[in-house]
């Protein structure tokens, strides 16, 4: 174990820094091939040997802990269904995929504090919340180089749109300031100049969309109603 939240399943079942899991549910976790250095398939495979094992709401595992080996029942938590990566690269740069968020790790780095890098993960998590990536496949847009061209870069752009504005309400829902969204993107916006490309909005699009949103925020707030969109994803046609 690298870390522990506190307070969460597996610290209050008893797990500890430096524990090494060795099996759950009497099955032992994967091991990498002497073929996966540099890969991580090994680490796939043993998130979804733990993610199997917690789908009945608990799991068994078998912990190394100095030179015993101990039995520890946890609980599972309700979590979030996207796993997340940083990626090693000089290229600032993230992705949602349906199932991870990834940034690099340069864009990690330019990042000042926790309000931006959660900005940047609220985009991406809405990606993943919203379908993107499905709703995309499923309107037959190409993934390669015509993306940036003519629909398939005016879908791409909408996606875009709607995962900034769905990003203030996460940001809002978990504590955070969504100006940070506004802050982060000037922050890249000189540095990389058209970040990704012709799938995107102009710079001053985006944050003038994250302006609206936070002000449909304040008058929410303002009137005591739920911090939630009014809007719906829109149909990819």
């Amino acid at each position: 174990m690298l870390a522990l939240v506190p307070d969460g399943p597996a610290a209050v079942a008893g797990l500890r820094h430096d524990d090494v899991v060795v099996a759950a549910d009497g099955a032992p976790l994967p091991r990498a091939p002497d073929s996966a250095a540099n890969s991580f398939a090994p680490a796939e495979r043993i998130i979804s040997a733990l993610e199997d094992a917690f789908s009945d709401g608990r799991a068994l595992l078998e912990i190394r802990r100095g030179g015993h080996v101990l039995p520890i029942e946890v609980s599972a938590a309700l979590g979030c269904a996207s796993r997340f990566q940083v990626a090693p690269s000089t290229r600032l740069n993230a992705l949602a995929d349906g199932r991870y968020v990834q940034l690099t790790s340069a864009l990690v780095a330019a990042v000042p504090d926790e309000a931006e890098l959660a900005g940047l993960i609220a985009h991406e998590m809405a990606h993943n919340i919203l379908s993107h990536r499905a709703r995309l496949n499923a309107a037959g847009i190409d993934r390669g180089l015509l993306q940036h061209f003519g629909r398939n870069a005016r879908l791409t752009r909408d996606t875009e749109r709607e995962a900034d504005r769905f990003a203030v309400y996460l940001l809002v829902r978990a504590g955070y300031d969504p100006a940070a969204l506004i802050r982060v993107w000037r922050r890249v916006a000189p540095r990389e100049g058209a970040m990704f490309g012709g799938t995107h909005p102009s710079w001053s699009e985006r944050i003038a969309i994250v302006r609206a949103e936070i002000a449909e925020v304040e008058r929410l707030r303002a009137e005591g109603q739920e911090i939630r969109p009014a809007w719906t994803p829109a149909v990819l046609d």
